[in-house]
């Protein structure tokens, strides 16, 4: 009887110890202002509590347009938005653009989500890990931006991760 009772108590413990998936569905979001100090601010989904962070500062790329960055992070969501000041881009073209340019830096690479705005996908890192990340693209008059996950420091992007923060993005 003893012996059952602590194989019930490792059980109920292991099973309460599991952290419950990530949904976004489940996610309380709303819309988050970037970029109000300039003339175009810029509009995000985000979840509850999201706070926007200084990224890059801005640097003049030989006088033609400008690059810089924002951050946004919650639990569980961590983006970087990279702004570059170009008017009269096609979003088709530079989504197109960026994926052939995270073809070139991973030797495996595949696409599981796409939309007209942007993709989610894999890649196979040196290690052989696999990595998930997304790219969300929002095109204004005088700028465009680019949403990514931040990078992390330590390992890499679940696709859960992955998955949980791109769907938040692309709520309406």
């Amino acid at each position: 009887m003893k012996r059952l009772f602590e194989v019930v108590l490792v059980v109920l413990v292991f099973f309460f110890s599991c952290s419950e998936p990530l949904d976004a569905k489940k996610t309380d979001s709303h819309k988050i202002v970037l970029d109000a100090d300039s003339r175009e601010p810029l509009e995000i989904m985000a979840p509850k509590g999201a706070i926007e962070f200084p990224g890059a500062n801005p640097e003049d790329m030989l006088g033609l347009y400008t690059i810089y960055s924002k951050k946004v992070r919650a639990e569980n969501f961590a983006i970087e938005v990279e702004f570059t000041t170009l008017s009269n881009v096609e979003v088709k073209e530079i989504v197109e653009e960026k994926l052939e340019e995270i073809k070139l830096e991973s030797d495996l690479f595949r696409v599981i989500k796409k939309r007209k705005d942007g993709f989610l996908y894999e890649t196979k890192e040196i290690n052989g890990d696999l990595n998930y990340g997304f790219l969300k693209l929002i095109v204004t008059k005088k700028k465009y931006a680019v949403i990514f996950p931040e990078p992390k420091p330590e390992g890499n992007t679940s696709l859960e991760e992955a998955n949980y923060m791109y769907d938040i993005l692309n709520r309406n």
